[in-house]
């Protein structure tokens, strides 16, 4: 694919694996700098383009990451480097990688939405991680267990369902009462302290908690310790153990979810961090997508339109089998009515 550059003078810089679409309009930012918005580029991505975005990438050393090549395509990686979790009675044992799944990359990928990618896949990396973290002991204290963890054998549950069904039973929590549950369990390294427990009038129970992580001797064996200190409230919308168990992983993932929001840089902007003023990004928004129309001619517009019909297109499913068409064909009875790029064969 050839690669078009625009003939403007502007601050842009054409990276590996893009090109500006002909006609491309700029714009003014308000630093004084000109750009071409990025849906105007066009994206032909390869191993080395991808290589080369994320070489600007940094999160921790503790999750590397990861492009590579197969029969399918290009996809990204996350690897986790620490110590086995299900030995973590043996403290000495040795660190060891084990890889997230595969997180595939279209060649026409806009470069935003890789990076993007590479944010969520080490987000949810880490969640992995935490699912099998967190550890319950047994109803009769004999023995332990990771309820969270994402390897239970979903098809084989179904055959016994009615096992699982929760009787919803309200209880009265307190400071008391949820300091046993949370005994009950552990995160790693972490100590869970139960500061204090309100009811709200519309039902909810809001519960206030700290995280207190190891020592010293055990820092080398935790795998978040930047919980440590840190005090949150759980919002059960029903008082039972259940449901603070439940919102107790939800807490766990939301917390490192903003660790990773904070903490992962793209050439050193931490892009999703919460500390950025939210409004000023909705300008920059404004400044680069609002167009004028009077920034295209007819011919640029009718360029840049079927260069964008094309990557929609690429994108539809190719459907090959007679009973995926009959499992959709609720979805597309109207499809006559419908716009965008069907799948094709259906």
């Amino acid at each position: 694919m050839t690669t078009d550059k625009i003939l403007h003078d502007v601050d842009t810089y054409i990276a590996l694996g893009e090109y500006c679409l002909i006609s491309a309009p700029t714009v003014n930012l308000p630093n004084g700098q000109s750009c071409v918005p990025q849906h105007f580029y066009g994206y032909n991505h390869t191993l080395e383009s991808v290589e080369s975005i994320l070489h600007h990438i940094f999160f921790s050393n503790q999750y590397p990451i990861f492009c590579a090549e197969d029969d399918q395509g290009l996809f990204i990686q996350i690897g986790i480097i620490g110590r086995e979790n299900y030995q973590r009675h043996n403290p000495n044992r040795a660190k060891k990688i084990v890889y997230g799944r595969k997180w595939r990359v279209e060649p026409n990928l806009p470069t935003s939405e890789i990076i993007q990618t590479v944010f969520l896949a080490i987000k949810k990396a880490r969640e992995h991680e935490i699912r099998e973290l967190v550890i319950l002991d047994s109803l009769d204290g004999t023995r332990t267990s990771t309820p969270f963890n994402s390897h239970h054998d979903l098809p084989l549950m179904t055959h016994c369902s009615s096992f699982f069904e929760y009787v919803e039973k309200e209880e009265t929590l307190t400071i008391e009462s949820v300091q046993t549950i949370l005994n009950s369990l552990r995160f790693d390294h972490t100590t869970i302290k139960c500061v204090d427990v309100m009811h709200r009038r519309n039902g909810n129970v809001l519960i206030d908690v700290m995280f207190s992580v190891g020592n010293l001797e055990q820092d080398q064996y935790i795998e978040f310790s930047e919980l440590h200190g840190i005090e949150c409230t759980l919002i059960l919308q029903t008082s039972s153990a259940n449901e603070l168990l439940y919102e107790l992983m939800d807490t766990l993932i939301g917390l490192s979810d903003r660790y990773v929001e904070k903490h992962f840089t793209f050439n050193g902007f931490n892009r999703f961090s919460r500390e950025h003023d939210l409004r000023q990004i909705g300008e920059f928004s404004i400044n680069t997508r609002l167009i004028k129309s009077n920034m295209l001619d007819a011919k640029g517009k009718k360029l840049i339109s079927e260069h964008n019909c094309s990557v929609d297109a690429s994108r539809a499913p190719n459907i090959k089998l007679d009973q995926q068409r009959i499992r959709l064909a609720e979805s597309f009875k109207n499809k006559e009515l419908m716009e965008g790029f069907l799948p094709t064969g259906f």
